[in-house]
């Protein structure tokens, strides 16, 4: 299985999770397979965080080297988990080529699709949508390319639901997040759906092939993994989801749990507006996204995600983003937010949440701002999708419409880190969410524990040196380029720490 020539953000089932290093550190020395490549040696760089940019990122395959199809989903289905994906897909020879067809067969299908249609009531299943997201592919989610959620509905309240299900998907990705519980053993398990898309077989997708309704249809095959095979990959849901380690309870992740959640699309709140507007001027109220029809779309409610949450138990949020507050201070710090986000806002309680994340404590916040989008780039985006939507331009011509982000938020959004910081203090915020004492010990990650530089033999800060050093399209490069990006200055301050 190839990765398709453009970014794959991947997703997972690690809904709201933060970024982290890589896998297997120990399995490179020194003369790793690129290690040539400092920064400064390898020339200037495209800037990705620009629509502009015609150039295509090109990022490797986060699954390289697992088995795919049938061979794959016999090592699933061997597992005994009794979920609405193991019965959709073990022993059934189900074939799906839509998101479509995959919301039917995880009984998640939209019954209803006409304009009286409703958000989780009359037979249609229950979605939000999220404008920002602080988890694996936190690149590749805005209000132009939103991350959408749908979910089995909760009755209009926080309440239990036995083997509920999940599934999360935003454009860009040839993934969909799965997370479904076995209600007799009450056992939740994280699920990466990896559908097949034709211009992968030529290396040669390109934006308009995986940011438009095409990446939504047509899928050629499908490979399914579980958090099992995906602990040890760049893909693991687990230090997300089960953040405590592994004797402990695997979790749903939602940061922005309260009223008026602050990056999830709403009709009725001032954030939620301001996203819904930047999303339907590029994509028009006509299409259909992400399978949700867009006869209902503006009927997204993060309140839905929410009592779904707290319903399964799972109230108590890590790092918790408290919505109010942050936004009230936002706003005082910055009277237009939040339809203009320029300046930027400022919140104390936020910069408290940002700091612990930093000092490796805690998986990142979301942005304090509503909107993570420069309105220059955004507005080119928008208009580039428009013209593509109304026959001007055509689909080949569509630019990478993910690459809106304002420069000045990237710190903010854990995309890089923080400026002037420490060697030790850059590898700590780049890696720790992926490399600290709570991990499985029985994976190779472990082996490199960020929060023990000061015990940490050579042969491992050599190892870590060579991974830095490595071009982002390496799937063993540190951290993954899908993930966040080192300037020089960092990195130069982190190869010096590990030099010591």
């Amino acid at each position: 299985m190839k990765a398709p020539a453009l970014v794959l953000g991947v997703a997972l089932a690690c809904a709201l999770a933060a970024a982290a290093c890589g896998n297997e550190p120990e399995e490179d020395g020194p003369g790793a397979r690129g290690g040539k490549a400092a920064a400064e040696d390898q020339g200037p760089a495209p800037d990705f965080e620009d629509p502009r940019t015609p150039d295509v990122e090109v990022l490797p395959d986060p699954l390289e080297g697992l088995p795919t199809g049938q061979a794959q989903l016999d090592k699933v289905c061997a597992r005994g988990q009794r979920d609405a994906v193991t019965r959709a897909f073990c022993g059934t020879g189900k074939t799906v080529t839509s998101i479509v067809e995959l919301q039917d067969a995880l009984g998640l299908g939209f019954e209803d699709r006409s304009d009286r249609g409703q958000n989780g009531g009359n037979g249609n299943p229950a979605f939000a949508i999220l404008g920002h997201s602080s988890s694996l592919i936190a690149r590749s989610v805005s209000a132009i390319n939103p991350r959408a959620f749908v979910f089995s509905p909760p009755p209009g309240r926080p309440q239990r639901i036995p083997g509920y299900v999940v599934m999360g998907f935003a454009r860009g990705e040839t993934f969909v997040e799965i997370a479904a519980e076995d209600a007799q053993a009450r056992k939740l398990t994280f699920y990466l759906f990896k559908f097949d898309v034709a211009c992968e077989r030529a290396h040669a997708c390109r934006p308009g092939d995986l940011l438009t309704p095409a990446v939504e249809k047509g899928w050629t095959g499908f490979s399914l993994y579980d958090d099992e095979d995906l602990k040890n990959t760049l893909a693991d849901c687990r230090h997300c989801h089960q953040p405590g380690g592994p004797s402990t309870r695997p979790m749903l992740r939602m940061q922005e749990l309260r009223d008026p959640w602050t990056h999830w699309f709403h009709n009725d709140r001032p954030g939620g507006l301001a996203l819904f507007k930047d999303f339907l001027a590029a994509h028009g109220d006509k299409e259909d996204y992400a399978g949700i029809p867009a006869t209902i779309m503006q009927q997204a409610d993060g309140r839905a995600l929410e009592d779904l949450v707290v319903g399964q138990g799972f109230s108590t949020q890590p790092n918790q983003f408290d919505t109010q507050t942050i936004e009230r201070e936002v706003k005082t710090s910055s009277s237009q937010q939040p339809e203009v986000n320029v300046p930027v806002g400022k919140s104390a309680t936020w910069q408290r949440l940002y700091d612990a994340a930093a000092r490796g404590e805690s998986i990142p916040p979301p942005y304090h701002d509503v909107k993570v989008t420069d309105p220059q780039k955004l507005a080119f985006a928008s208009s580039a999708y428009r013209n593509m939507v109304e026959g001007r331009t055509s689909r080949a011509d569509l630019p990478d419409i993910r690459r809106v982000f304002l420069d000045d938020a990237l710190e903010g959004m854990t995309m890089r880190t923080k400026k002037g910081a420490s060697g030790r203090e850059v590898l700590v915020q780049a890696c720790a969410q992926c490399h600290n004492p709570r991990l499985d010990p029985s994976i190779s990650r472990a082996q490199f524990d960020v929060t023990k530089l000061d015990s940490m033999n050579a042969q491992q800060k050599a190892n870590a040196i060579a991974r830095l050093k490595l071009p982002p399209s390496d799937r063993k490069h540190m951290p993954p380029a899908m993930m966040r990006s080192l300037t020089d200055e960092a990195l130069n301050a982190a190869i010096a720490e590990l030099a010591k």
